[in-house]
């Protein structure tokens, strides 16, 4: 028995031993030097999905000084080149067993919600705690309390809020719509749940307003952008995409066509893959 003590005491001693801190990539290190999120869009560094949760925890305690648009930036920009997927999270149980939180791919409000949760991770109690704040009720993690309409969640997440009216004024139209109450009565998302709301909206023709409003300081840096399609709105549809607008031109996209996340100006999009929307509400990240 002696002889087995020095052994046990060996390999206990071991597991006391705190293992070393994270360190991020060199690389990555390089481009947060210049506290500029957009840097970090650059597809040759390090992405989202080759970050372990340990250089995550690493990379939002980095980030803890920066405010919170740039911080949503960071981890926004962070997935361009993402592999798109529609609906890659859920709950982890049926109706929709996808994980509750991860990174290897996304879809537009994923791309949204994953950079808010990230930002916040530190002060929520961990990643998955704040992706609960940012995409469920009151933080209950259930297929019937997930926000299942964008501008639902901008009303009750803390980590959105609209600015729609604000930044618009006067330009702004709104049209009340019956979230997830269809024409014929059926419902887009099987719940017990709709929602009456009247969503506000700034016309396309605004979209020449977005620089300006910008260099006015009537818009942050990051903000989100989400498209309005008010053929839609009659059939219980508030938005029908949203995405992160850098700067008052510069659209994060997650893009179905490409099959990935995708930097490009404003107006190159509404030349092309949204050429068919209507409009857009805009939110601010809290």
């Amino acid at each position: 028995m002696k002889t087995l003590l020095p052994a046990l005491f060996f390999a206990f001693s071991v597991n006391l031993v705190p293992s070393a801190p994270a360190t991020l990539p060199a690389s990555l290190e390089r481009a947060l030097a210049g506290h500029d999120p957009f840097a970090l869009a650059d597809s040759t560094l390090p992405r989202l999905s080759q970050l372990g949760a340990a250089q995550r925890g690493a990379l939002a305690e980095r980030l803890s000084s920066w405010k919170t648009p740039q911080r949503v930036a960071a981890w926004a920009f962070l997935q361009v080149g993402m592999p798109y997927e529609l609906g890659p999270l859920g709950e982890e149980a049926p109706p929709d067993t996808q994980p509750v939180i991860a990174f290897k791919t996304t879809d537009c409000a994923v791309m949204n919600l994953t950079a808010a949760a990230l930002a916040h991770a530190p002060k929520a109690g961990g990643e998955r705690a704040a992706m609960a704040l940012a995409n469920y009720r009151d933080g209950v993690i259930a297929y019937a309390t997930r926000f299942h309409f964008t501008t639902d969640r901008l009303d009750s997440s803390p980590y959105y809020g609209d600015i729609t009216r604000r930044v618009g004024g006067s330009a702004v139209r709104h049209r009340v719509v019956t979230l997830n109450r269809r024409k014929d009565g059926s419902r887009w998302i099987p719940i017990d749940w709709d929602k009456r709301r009247e969503v506000y909206y700034l016309p396309r023709s605004w979209v020449s307003h977005f620089s300006s409003a910008y260099a006015q300081g009537k818009i942050p840096d990051a903000m989100g952008v989400a498209f309005v399609d008010t053929s839609r709105m009659s059939d219980g549809l508030d938005v029908v995409h949203e995405s992160l607008l850098w700067k008052g031109r510069t659209l994060l996209h997650a893009s179905s066509r490409t099959g990935r996340v995708v930097t490009l100006p404003l107006t190159e999009y509404l030349q092309g893959p949204g050429r068919g929307f209507d409009g857009f509400v805009l939110f601010e990240y809290r």
